[in-house]
This record gives structure tokens, C-alpha cells and sequence, in this order.
């Protein structure tokens, strides 16, 4: 039996190539996509809130591990990594097909410590009551190496090719494959793959990654950055990434407000009555209309 294995790209992937991977294997890993300063004043100011944090008390969430949330509150430079061009490019791949927008879903560092045991292997579109396999897909996922990904430390462990199993078959620890690569590479996986958290055989070494989750515009987010960001914070961001947390209109009519306004325009000094209703129908069909790519 062949080893499966994680297929490893540069930056400047076409996106023809990255499509094919994804569709095939479900999963892949784009080297060297941010540089290591960048990374390095990451970590310095997440560093005061990484040493206070706790580890977790569970199997899933581990017992040797801490998870840091909130993290647009406690380091302008998370920018950087969520409206990625090369991350975005995979998020237009794998989601705009079948929605208006896609939206950000979750975003987290899971830093896991020495002597942490394997996690439970899943898929992250648990959340929704989707079946498998599936042509759509919920969401997608990728995490950025913020330290080096090895065997030894961590590295994400990954069942390629689990995106088209059906929900009857069980996932195996000996099927996955380690997303080794190096700082400063991500890896990206379709809601429908396997995966867990690795373990730690070390004595001293912390492996950091940072998760940041993309799903369908009209699908409920993980995270409710609705209360996770001020309105003030929200006016003082790139309009792109309000936009993508969720503080934007889904055509024809998702999410409108007062009179059948864009989120955005609101928090951005809209008055009410000011205008009347407008028609929210996409090119003025009586219908939603999906991304362009699908048939």
C-alpha cells in the first residue's frame, strides 16, 4: 500500500493546479507564503497573553495545549495572515462556487506543548449537518506554521483524499500524514478531511500554529465575531476584512438592516429613512444566484 502523502506547492501555484490538488487530495501545504519577521512581531505580541493562558482539560482541545481567541483585539498584524492574497485565492477555490461571499468562521493559535497526545481525528464541517461526500463545500481551513511543523513537535496530522469518504468509514490513526513544513507556510484542508492535532514527543519545543477558517456567506459562523469586534474597531479595519467577518450583505437578502441596508453602510454612519427599499434580487431575478463557477 502506497503512503499517502501532503502535497507541498510554492506561492505562485496556478490556481489550476492548487484546484486539482484540492479536488483530488483535499488537502495542501503553500511554502514560504509569509516572511519571518512578520511572524516574529506576531508572536511578540501575542507572547503576554500566551504565557498567561492555561492549558486545556480535554482529549479534543488537549491537556497539554493552550488556545488563544480574540486574537484581532491583541495584535493588528493577525490582518496580515487572514486577508493573505494566496489564502484568499484558495477561499475563491474552494467556496465563492456556491455562494455570494464567503465569510471568516474561526480564527485561533493552538500552540501545543510537550508530552500532548494525538487529538481525535475529524472533519471540521461537523458543525453542520451536511452529508458525505459532498460536491459543495461548508468550509475550509487553513493554519499558518508560525514555528517550524515537524513528526516530532506536532505537525498536524492529515488523511488526504478523506474528503470524498462517505460518513460510514471510520478514519484511522495509521492513514494520516504529517503537514510538516516549514515557519511561515500554511496548510489547507476542505471541511470534509480528516485531521488532528499531532503529537508532542519533545522535551522543550512548542509547536504554534495559527487556524484561520473560511465558510459559506448563508452558513451560521463558528465564531460570533459579532460581539468579538467593536463597532469602532470594525470602522478602523480594511473594508475587505469587515466585510469577511461577517459585517456585510449576502445576496439577494441575507443579513440586511433597517431598510434593507449593507451591514457595512450601517456601521458606517447610514440613516435611517434615508432611502427606500432597494431590490436585493441578484441581476433581478426572483432567485439566488450562485457563484459563476457553478453549473
Amino acid at each position: 500500500m502506497t503512503q499517502a502523502v501532503i502535497q507541498t506547492v510554492d506561492p505562485y501555484v496556478s490556481q489550476e493546479q492548487l484546484d486539482a490538488i484540492l479536488r483530488r487530495d483535499g488537502c495542501a501545504i503553500i511554502r514560504d507564503a509569509i516572511d519571518h519577521e512578520t511572524i516574529d512581531r506576531f508572536l511578540a505580541d501575542l507572547d503576554p497573553f500566551l504565557n498567561r493562558k492555561p492549558c486545556g482539560n480535554g482529549n479534543f482541545v488537549g491537556y497539554h495545549t493552550k488556545r488563544l481567541h480574540s486574537l484581532l483585539s491583541k495584535s493588528a498584524l493577525v490582518q496580515d495572515f487572514l486577508i493573505h492574497d494566496k489564502l484568499l485565492e484558495v477561499m475563491d477555490l474552494t467556496l465563492a462556487p456556491w455562494c455570494d461571499s464567503y465569510q471568516l468562521n474561526s480564527n485561533s493559535i493552538t500552540a501545543i506543548g510537550p508530552d500532548e497526545t494525538p487529538q481525535p481525528l475529524h472533519r471540521d464541517d461537523l458543525l453542520y449537518p451536511l452529508a458525505h461526500p459532498s460536491e459543495r463545500n461548508a468550509c475550509c481551513t487553513t493554519f499558518w506554521a508560525l514555528t517550524d511543523f515537524t513528526e516530532e513537535n506536532g505537525a498536524t496530522r492529515i488523511i488526504p483524499g478523506s474528503h470524498l469518504w462517505d460518513d460510514e468509514r471510520v478514519p484511522q490513526d495509521d492513514e494520516t500524514v504529517g503537514a510538516v513544513m516549514s515557519k511561515g507556510s500554511f496548510c489547507v484542508f476542505l471541511g470534509g478531511t480528516y485531521h488532528g492535532g499531532g503529537r508532542n514527543t519533545t522535551s522543550d519545543e512548542w509547536r504554534i500554529a495559527m487556524f484561520v477558517g473560511y465558510a459559506l456567506g448563508w452558513l451560521r459562523q463558528e465564531q460570533n465575531w459579532y460581539l468579538s469586534v467593536t463597532p469602532e474597531e470594525v470602522r478602523k479595519m480594511p473594508e475587505k476584512l469587515a466585510r469577511l467577518l461577517g459585517f456585510n450583505l449576502h445576496k439577494p437578502f441575507l443579513g440586511w438592516v433597517q431598510d434593507f441596508q449593507d451591514p457595512y453602510d450601517i456601521i458606517n454612519g447610514y440613516e435611517e429613512m434615508s432611502s427606500g427599499g432597494t431590490d436585493l434580487y441578484a441581476n433581478g431575478q426572483g432567485r439566488p444566484i450562485p457563484g459563476s463557477k457553478v453549473a
